[in-house]
């Protein structure tokens, strides 16, 4: 009996689901932040001027989470920078998490976040070698907590050993191999949604430090860079649009270093989960910024001839303020909004997969009148393993499965602004 194999192409109008939310996260070193020492003098790095050119710049970016560097130990400065920067005009919402310092170091770290939106579930000291690497469980809040069910993630929080003189580069190596084990022990199956932030102070991609980070033997564990910018980039002009330090050129600049924009020292990485978007949390493309820096200041300050990066006067509180660039960046939820939502207006999607069965390739078509829409397309198999997850602006995108085993999956489109589809197809 002849047997007739028939594509099936299956056009489904798709509901809105929960509305899915994003987290800003914004990671600033702030250039000895309450600090006075004999390179650094109080003329010219005062608290209330860095606390007016701070706030600037947080109130442009509105972060969910605020990670910093280079913060003075003491607790009256913590709280100036909290209540003088984010909790101000009527805001009471934002907070910091436990710090910990236990090197006794001048230059200490901290995590601010919006309690509207995330929450810190646990702090924990990684390592102390020349300064604290703190990793915070942080977890979204969401209405759908009432059923046990929410979004956890952590965040590394690293000021590395700065400097190019004898050993500093071996010091980076130690405190970034030191965070990694503890990461290996705490995540043994790779399960978790991680992120490491901060200062490295690394000059190119093959020292031991960002080696370790981004190399590590464990695939699971290891982190990647969202702008897969990788190379040596310390003086180098082909990562112009990259560098994030320094903002200013010249002399005169008080304790801050000048040069202009020539290193890359300034990082957000994210492991496995949060690329694929596999673990409820996923990276936004496109999000990732070193605001400021408008690719055309090499060995320049960041104000010279001109830069529409962002608004002057958030760009004037980025010279003043630090010689570092911030680093914003977007990660997406899969959980239900509890705050600051306003659902839109929405069109349904219809979306096409073929060929339906398929050997090597699915094809989803997606038919949507919505400007600027970024969807999340994932292959879900039966035991509800995410085999493969894209994101992406293109309304056709064209998706590898041949590795798979064959068998029926799921393919789920979802959106920023609430919508999805639910879609099987046989893999052949």
């Amino acid at each position: 009996m002849k047997k007739t194999i028939i594509t099936i192409a299956v056009i489904v109008l798709c509901a809105r689901a929960s509305a899915q939310d994003t987290i800003t996260i914004l990671q600033y070193n702030l250039l000895n932040y309450g600090n006075i020492t004999s390179y650094c003098p109080a003329d010219s790095n005062t608290v209330p001027d860095k606390n007016a050119w701070t706030k600037t710049i947080f109130d442009y970016v509105k972060p969910t989470i605020f990670t910093v560097n280079e913060l003075n130990r003491q607790p009256v400065i913590h709280d100036s920078l909290l209540h003088n920067v984010m909790n101000t005009n009527g805001v009471t919402y934002y907070k910091l998490a436990p710090v910990t310092n236990t090197t006794n170091t001048y230059l200490m770290n901290a995590l601010y976040y919006d309690s509207r939106k995330v929450e810190c579930a646990a702090r924990y000291v990684a390592q102390n070698y020349v300064r604290d690497a703190t990793v915070y469980k942080m977890y979204y809040l969401s209405p759908d907590l009432q059923r046990g069910d929410t979004v956890f993630f952590f965040c590394s929080l690293v000021h590395l050993k700065a400097g190019y003189a004898d050993g500093n580069d071996e010091d980076r190596g130690i405190m970034a191999n030191n965070l990694m084990s503890w990461i290996e022990d705490f995540d043994t199956l790779g399960e978790q949604n991680f992120m490491v932030m901060g200062d490295f102070n690394v000059y190119t991609h093959t020292e031991a430090a960002f080696q370790a980070f981004t190399q590590h033997s464990d695939s699971l564990i290891r982190f990647y860079d969202p702008i897969n910018q990788i190379g040596s980039w310390n003086s180098n002009p082909a990562f112009a649009a990259y560098h994030t330090q320094s903002t200013r050129s010249g002399n005169g600049s008080g304790c801050a270093s000048t040069g202009g924009l020539d290193d890359r020292f300034d990082y957000i990485l994210f492991n496995r989960n949060i690329k694929d978007h596999s673990a409820g949390l996923g990276y936004v493309e496109g999000s990732y910024k070193n605001l400021g820096n408008d690719g055309n200041h090499y060995n320049k300050s960041i104000i010279a001839d001109g830069n529409n990066s962002v608004p002057p006067a958030v760009l004037n509180a980025l010279y003043h303020n630090s010689d570092h660039l911030p680093i914003v960046m977007k990660l997406a939820v899969d959980a239900t909004p509890s705050v600051g939502l306003v659902q839109p207006e929405y069109t349904p999607l219809a979306v096409r997969l073929s060929p339906n069965p398929t050997g090597s390739t699915l094809n989803v078509d997606i038919d949507d009148n919505s400007d600027g829409t970024w969807y999340t397309i994932s292959i879900v198999a039966p035991n509800g393993r995410v085999m493969r997850c894209v994101n992406t602006q293109e309304r056709r995108c064209n998706i590898p499965v041949e590795i798979l085993s064959q068998g029926l999956y799921m393919a789920i489109v979802t959106t920023g602004d609430g919508r999805h589809c639910a879609m099987k197809f046989v893999k052949r």
